[in-house]
């Protein structure tokens, strides 16, 4: 999969809601941790945009629960599955390009 381009100016998204594995009394992979996340912001898979470095403790499961809207940051870790169907990012200052800002 194509990388985006990555983009220079600063980018800072405000941040509306802090959930962590604690509060949801879960830790990931396992679903009940991203569940907690649906529940509380009252929104379903669609809604998301997942970032994920790790396919074992983000993107499978993320991929499982049906939210299509995936990017893996790929820190050289893991090999490439695109199966999962994600957009490929060398790291995070990319995600305003793929987000188109």
């Amino acid at each position: 999969m194509p990388r985006s381009r990555r983009i220079s100016q600063s980018w800072a998204p405000p941040i509306a809601h802090v959930l962590t594995a604690e509060s949801a009394g879960a830790y990931k992979p396992h679903m009940r941790a991203f569940e907690y996340m649906f529940d509380t912001l009252n929104a379903g898979p669609e809604d998301f945009l997942h970032v994920s470095s790790s396919f074992r403790y983000d993107l499978m499961t993320a991929h499982d629960l049906g939210i299509r809207n995936k990017v893996w940051v790929n820190r050289g870790h893991e090999p490439a599955n695109p199966y999962y169907g994600y957009t490929e990012v060398a790291d995070v200052s990319y995600l305003p390009a793929v987000l188109g800002l």
